[in-house]
């Protein structure tokens, strides 16, 4: 063998080592991606046969079963690349899809950027907010400061289409960036540059200052995250409450879209509102307890701690197989006129704040019914993934003091409010000033 034929043949042999190292290091890497994935729908398994609330019901059992068995066929899907090239936000999508056919809320696996937008507001966001009324894309709130805010996107402006191509889904308007073009109601044609970027929504209560009529105040409440509740703001909010029912003042509370958040928050709220103290509901496995409205001691040991953390309110479930629901009490209650906003959009904890108030003297509840997501969930870390990947699994049932099941069927506001372009598209938001209307007759 000749130099050069022999400087071919090393140069061969190079290739074809880093080659099979190649090979190796990706056959290596794949067989610990599985590893890890099956791991994780293994674990989503397993939670759902020991947390899950309905887990001892025929039709669960059924599914569980199937679960486990189609892990690998699962799995291999999400790393085939059909689902996106992340196998495990993959693997998060095949999960919902397959937790959808229990057909309940709060059963839901969520990745890292979820998570965070949940529990703190933060999201890749336009900040603009948006619904379809008329056939038309109105604007209807604008996050300050946000990327829409910045651009001078408005209160009652049509979204016509952004780079030239109309917008097919209303929530697209929360996250779509390019040149958006925005017809004013003065029939003005904008074309407004939006990138969307990391945008903080508002989760404390505030007061819509901009809203409110001579005697009525209107309170927004965009979420009952802990949080927003320990924050400096709610006290002052809370007295002021306490002050309006002393001047014969009128308050309305906008809770629509708000997701809900921790049972303890809501129930500090709902004090601020509801002067009696009794049974709101009961958080449950099983069945609820039948506990007389007169045997106060026997409630009283039930009763839902005033305590933010989870733990307290989980080990409670977890010794008497209920937790009673009472308004935490910090000082005077508004016992005036009252009016609450709702939409599909309200869910959770929210649902059952407004049920409540619902059932309080003096109050109307108006706008659209509620979501039907009220159960307790508890939260866990899909082991397998890394810790930000998340699994919502509810482990008690919620049923009001007067056995309603908000489950499903969403909280029915007594008063029906409607939609109307026109009326979208002024400067003030129309259903504040129906529910205005409703509680000065």
């Amino acid at each position: 063998m000749n130099r050069a034929e022999t400087r071919f043949y090393k140069m061969a042999m190079l290739l074809m080592g880093v080659s099979s190292f190649s090979f190796f290091a990706i056959s290596s890497f794949q067989t610990i991606e599985r590893a890890g994935l099956t791991q994780a729908m293994q674990s989503v398994c397993s939670r759902l046969e020991t947390d899950y609330v309905r887990n001892n019901e025929p039709n669960v059992r059924d599914f569980i079963s199937s679960c486990y068995r189609e892990v690998a066929q699962d799995v291999s899907r999400a790393m085939s690349g059909a689902y996106g090239d992340d196998s495990r936000r993959a693997l998060v999508s095949l999960i919902n899809s397959k937790l959808g056919i229990l057909r309940v809320s709060h059963l839901a696996a969520y990745a890292p950027n979820e998570t965070v937008a949940m529990w703190t507001g933060e999201a890749l966001n336009t900040g603009a907010r948006a619904r379809i009324v008329d056939g038309e894309i109105v604007i209807t709130k604008v996050v300050d400061p946000s990327p829409a805010s910045r651009a001078g996107v408005r209160f009652g402006d049509l979204l016509i289409a952004v780079d030239g191509v109309p917008i097919q889904d209303v929530y697209d308007v929360e996250t779509i960036s390019g040149v958006w073009e925005i017809l004013r109601p003065d029939e003005t044609r904008m074309y407004l540059p939006i990138q969307a970027e990391v945008v903080r929504d508002r989760i404390v209560p505030h007061w819509l200052v901009n809203q409110e009529s001579k005697g009525v105040r209107v309170l927004r409440i965009p979420s009952f995250l802990p949080q927003a509740i320990e924050s400096d703001e709610w006290p002052r909010i809370r007295d002021e409450i306490a002050e309006l029912g002393k001047r014969g003042e009128k308050l309305i509370i906008d809770v629509r879209g708000n997701p809900g958040g921790s049972f303890p928050a809501m129930l500090r709220v709902l004090g601020a509102l509801r002067c009696d103290r009794g049974l709101v509901g009961w958080i449950y496995r099983g069945v609820p307890p039948d506990v007389s409205r007169n045997s106060a001691a026997d409630l009283k040991s039930y009763t839902m701690q005033n305590a933010l953390e989870a733990e307290p309110q989980l080990e409670l479930l977890e010794e008497k197989g209920a937790i009673a629901l009472v308004p935490f009490q910090s000082g005077p209650c508004f016992d005036g006129s009252l009016g609450v906003l709702i939409d599909q959009g309200t869910g959770s904890v929210a649902e059952i704040f407004a049920q409540s108030l619902k059932e309080r003297p003096r109050t109307i509840v108006a706008g659209w019914r509620s979501s039907g997501h009220v159960v307790m969930a508890r939260w866990f870390q899909i082991a397998g993934l890394s810790q930000d990947y998340a699994l919502s699994v509810p482990v008690a049932l919620y049923r009001s003091a007067k056995g309603e099941e908000l489950e499903s069927r969403g909280v029915s506001p007594d008063q029906l409010l409607t939609d109307s372009l026109k009326r979208w598209r002024a400067a003030r938001d129309p259903w504040i000033a129906d529910v205005i209307r409703a509680v000065s007759l």
